[in-house]
């Protein structure tokens, strides 16, 4: 059975699609299949795809929006047995936002713990509420110093909005944006960081609050199709060179190594 999340941020540039990334990349981790609809009109996670499969990693599989809809993709990629779907939604109230929401199982909305950025979750989770979606929030680019008092004020104030909040905040760190640039995670560009440790904390909870827990585990990751990933109007569409999903592994002592995860006939 697929599962469907939806990612939302009613404001640009608080972490939303790296959040959607990083979490495609827990996924792989954990052995399941993962496809991401781009639908944000920056198109971040699909460059992003591009540059993944141009580096010989083919996985996730980053769509953007088919004329039949999210809903005709999710149900296209459900007959696929893909184990999860992404949703990266623009960061304005758009008819796309609904639709997702509409097609999805939970929602996670995304903040920075900024009074400016907090006052715009309380529309997000209005909009997941109306929709009767499980949904958590996580703090995103917070201060590294925990004993800073923003992470604190910021997590009461959004329990007073009602709000299921993750007790790891996503410390700010130049590794984003470095991993991006290189078509990676943090995880994948460091393991043994803190990016990589505050993620897998981060996926527990999702797990334990039933967020992302409706799976099964122990499976390879596999390519959902023949790895034709639809860009964005005016872009080149990327295909990865067949049916083996390459996810990248702990560095060892020579460097990062790569394993192999051969796709499994249905």
């Amino acid at each position: 059975m697929v599962v469907v999340l939806s990612v939302l941020a009613r404001k640009g540039g608080v972490g939303k699609s790296t959040a959607v990334r990083c979490l495609s990349v827990e996924c792989l981790k954990a052995g399941l299949s993962v496809v991401i609809i781009d639908t944000d009109p920056q198109a971040t996670c699909h460059r992003w795809g591009q540059r993944r499969a141009k580096a010989g990693i083919p996985v996730p599989l980053v769509v953007a929006v088919s004329p039949a809809g999210v809903a005709g993709q999710i149900e296209s990629f459900r007959k696929r047995r893909v184990d999860v779907v992404l949703i990266d939604t623009p960061p304005t109230a758009t008819p796309v936002v609904n639709a997702a929401l509409d097609a999805s199982d939970a929602a996670l909305i995304i903040t920075r713990p900024n009074p400016e950025d907090l006052e715009s979750v309380q529309e997000s989770l209005r909009v997941a509420g109306a929709q009767k979606r499980r949904t958590g929030v996580i703090l995103w680019q917070s201060p590294p110093d925990k004993r800073v008092r923003a992470v604190t004020l910021a997590r009461e104030a959004l329990e007073v909005m009602g709000a299921r909040v993750c007790p790891t905040a996503i410390s700010a760190s130049i590794s984003y944006p470095y991993a991006y640039a290189s078509g990676l995670t943090p995880q994948e560009r460091e393991p043994e960081g803190r990016a990589r440790a505050e993620l897998a904390e981060v996926w527990a909870w999702l797990q334990r609050e039933g967020i992302l827990a409706s799976m099964s585990y122990g499976k390879a990751a596999r390519m959902p199709n023949d790895g034709l990933a639809s860009a964005p109007r005016g872009q080149a569409a990327t295909r990865s060179n067949g049916p083996e999903a390459v996810v990248p592994a702990d560095r060892g002592p020579k460097g990062p190594a790569r394993h192999t995860a051969r796709e499994k006939s249905a």
